[in-house]
C-alpha cells in the first residue's frame, strides 16, 4: 500500500495546519517536501523548484523543527545556535543569534547547558533553529506536543510574532487542533495518503457547519416533536437544553422554525447556524461522523 496516493496539497503564504491520523502520510509528505524521499510517481515542488532535483536550493529557503531533536546537552543555547548559523553561512552571527534568542524568549537562558532546559525551552530552541536562516517557510512537526499549557501558549505567540514581523510562512503538523485554531488561516486534512480537504479555515468552518443549527426555545420537548414531523431534519439532539439539528434543506428549515414556534405559542429565544471547531471538522472528515 503506497504511503501517499494521489495526494495533492497547496501551501499558501501564512500559517497552515497539516492534520491527519497516525499513519495518514504526514511524515512521508514532509520527507518528500524536504527532498529526503523521492516520490516514484507524480511531482512535488516548492518555490517553483522540484523537491528532489533541487532539494539543496529548497532547503536554503526552508526551516525545519522536528518533533524530537537530539541537542548537544553540554552546549549552551548560544553556542549551539552559533554552530547552526555557521552551517547556514550567516555573516552577522552574534547579532542574528541575540535577536533570535530574544524572539523565542531564551535570552535569560542563553548560557545555560541545554540539558538543563525544560520541555518548553527545548521547543523554543527548536523554533530558533528552524528560523535561524530567515526562511520563507518553516515546517514545524508537533511544536507544542508534550509541554504545559503556558508553554504551548508561548510557542503559539512566537509563531504568530515571527509571521507578523518577518513574513515567515509556517506549515504546522500537529494533533492538537485547538492550537491550530488559534493561529492558522489555512488547513490541510489528509487520510490514508490522500487529501481529504484543504482551504481557508473560515471557508471550511462554514462548509462543515452549513447543515447544523442550534435552537433555544421555551419548551424543547414540544418543539422537537413538531420538528420531527417535518421533512427537513436528518437528526436532532439536545445539549444543555439547546436543540441541535442536522438538516437536509437549510432554506426550508429556516423558514419553518419561526412558523412552528408561532403555531405552538412558544418563545423562540435563539436560532442560529453553528460554527464548528477544527476538532468537529476533523471528526466529520476523517474521524467518527456525527
Amino acid at each position: 500500500m503506497p504511503a501517499l496516493n494521489e495526494l495533492t496539497i497547496q501551501i499558501p503564504n501564512g500559517i497552515s495546519g497539516f492534520v491527519g491520523k497516525n499513519g495518514s502520510g504526514k511524515t512521508t509528505t514532509i520527507g518528500v517536501l524536504l527532498g529526503l524521499i523521492k516520490a516514484n510517481k507524480g511531482q512535488a515542488s516548492m518555490f517553483g523548484l522540484d523537491c528532489w532535483k533541487n532539494s539543496f536550493e529548497i532547503r536554503q529557503k526552508l526551516g525545519v523543527m522536528h518533533e524530537t531533536n537530539a541537542y548537544p546537552g553540554n552546549f549552551s543555547a548560544r553556542r549551539f545556535l552559533t554552530h547552526v548559523a555557521k552551517l547556514y553561512g550567516i555573516t552577522q552571527i552574534d547579532q542574528t543569534i541575540t535577536q533570535l534568542l530574544k524572539d523565542v524568549d531564551l535570552t535569560h537562558a542563553q548560557d545555560k547547558p541545554i540539558k538543563t532546559f525544560s520541555a518548553g525551552m527545548f521547543k523554543r530552541l527548536g523554533l530558533a533553529q528552524a528560523l535561524i536562516g530567515n526562511p520563507e517557510l518553516a515546517i514545524l512537526d508537533e511544536p507544542t506536543a508534550n509541554i504545559d499549557p503556558l508553554g504551548r501558549i508561548t510557542i503559539l505567540e512566537k509563531i504568530k510574532d515571527m509571521h507578523t514581523k518577518h513574513g515567515t510562512s509556517f506549515l504546522i503538523s500537529t494533533h492538537i487542533l485547538s492550537d491550530l485554531e488559534k493561529i492558522c488561516n489555512y488547513l490541510i486534512i489528509i487520510d490514508q495518503g490522500k487529501t481529504i480537504d484543504q482551504g481557508n479555515i473560515n471557508t471550511l468552518t462554514e462548509k462543515y457547519s452549513a447543515n447544523i443549527y442550534k435552537i433555544e426555545v421555551s419548551n424543547p420537548p414540544q418543539f422537537i416533536t413538531a420538528l420531527q414531523k417535518t421533512d427537513t431534519i436528518d437528526k436532532v439532539w439536545v445539549e444543555n437544553d439547546k436543540i441541535f439539528c442536522k438538516v437536509n434543506n437549510p432554506e426550508m428549515f429556516c423558514a419553518e422554525i419561526p412558523k412552528i414556534a408561532s403555531e405552538l405559542k412558544l418563545q423562540l429565544k435563539g436560532f442560529q447556524q453553528t460554527l464548528n471547531s477544527l476538532e468537529e471538522i476533523y471528526s466529520q472528515t476523517v474521524g467518527e461522523k456525527r
